[in-house]
């Protein structure tokens, strides 16, 4: 019996939304002595406003981002742009946050459909998944281990990356091999194509171009499009630049005419405002429409995206490392001590 040790343990969290109809973000303490805390955020459903029996939790790869250090963090991001990078977490941190959210819905909540509902894990939170793929990976085999001990079905995983074409190539190495049990699909955080240097640093490192190429061929392999995300911003002026960026209508066609509508499908994300992050204005919902019918009339799968925790400025690239308003109290310790079991139980099935 391998005996395993996770380095986080749940602190508190907060209510997104009136009562929780958003949502639980929950914040993490790390065993560094750093006190950097660590987020990830728990959604009733996993699209806002569609009653889809399917729930969505949003999962860290990292405390801070490596792309701060490096000077590559993308400048609407709270995590980049407000917490210093202190480390990666192990796949067993990981594994964990998909495992306590998932049991604290189960065990906690006054929201029936969260013991049946099916689970959809997004890895989005802090930091940059293409640079902790191998953890990513081996979490998700954990999860899923976890979850069919717990007679829990999984909807699928999504691996998300602003741009890092290996860790792609990488991925599809790993669907054409099989590696994973359950459904594990791909979302590249463009944003912004236009001016994307400025917006997202990344792009000096690795243009936007090569991701898209390396997106190119997920639909072959797999059977499923690759998701490429847009934020909708509207005047956005980065805390510390004096041009504002806008994804208007103009640009989103020329957004179009670089994407096949048979490769890839499209997410328009609204955008979470912060003042620490710069100034924005805000699209009407005419405007939101016009925006979806670009991609529409070109042929594309495209879904509008509305963020959760609205009113308190997170998810979305918004979790800045807050401390929680509630503690957690002896039944969720308890259940923090119990995904720990748990990740032994599954790490034994996996090495045995």
């Amino acid at each position: 019996m391998r005996r395993i040790n996770t380095n986080i343990h749940i602190k508190g969290y907060d209510l997104l939304g009136t009562d929780g109809s958003d949502g639980v973000r929950y914040a993490w303490e790390c065993g560094d002595g750093k006190g950097v805390l660590l987020e990830s955020a728990a959604f009733p459903q996993k699209t806002k406003g569609v009653q889809d029996s399917i729930s969505g939790y949003t999962t860290s790869v990292s405390r801070g981002c490596i792309l701060r250090p490096l000077g590559y963090h993308c400048r609407f991001c709270r995590t980049g742009m407000t917490i210093p990078f202190s480390g990666f977490l192990t796949a067993f941190d990981i594994a964990k946050q998909n495992i306590l959210m998932v049991l604290t819905d189960m065990n906690c909540s006054d929201k029936t459909f969260l013991r049946t509902n099916a689970r959809e894990f997004a890895y989005m939170g802090q930091g940059e998944p293409g640079y902790s793929y191998p953890q990513v990976r081996t979490a998700i085999k954990i999860t899923d281990i976890v979850m069919q001990k717990l007679e829990q079905t999984v909807y699928r995983h999504i691996v998300a990356t602003s741009g890092i074409p290996e860790m792609i190539e990488a991925y599809k190495n790993d669907m054409m091999s099989r590696t994973f049990e359950s459904r594990v699909t791909m979302h590249f955080s463009l944003h912004a194509a236009d001016r994307r240097n400025i917006i997202m640093p990344i792009n000096n490192m690795y243009p936007f171009e090569i991701s898209l190429a390396a997106l190119s061929d997920i639909h072959k392999i797999t059977g499923e499009k690759p998701c490429v995300g847009i934020i909708m911003f509207k005047n956005f002026t980065p805390s510390g630049c004096l041009e504002a960026y806008s994804n208007d209508i103009r640009i989103l066609s020329e957004i179009a005419k670089m994407l096949d509508p048979a490769a890839v499908r499209v997410s328009l994300c609204e955008f979470n405002e912060s003042s620490d992050l710069g100034t924005v204005d805000f699209y009407t919902e005419a405007e939101c429409e016009s925006m979806l019918n670009v991609f529409i009339e070109n042929g594309f799968e495209v879904k509008l995206f509305s963020s959760f925790g609205k009113q308190e400025s997170t998810a979305c690239g918004m979790l800045g490392g807050t401390q929680p308003a509630k503690l957690v109290g002896k039944k969720w310790l308890q259940l923090d001590a119990y995904a720990d079991e748990l990740i032994e139980y599954a790490v034994n099935q996996i090495w045995r």
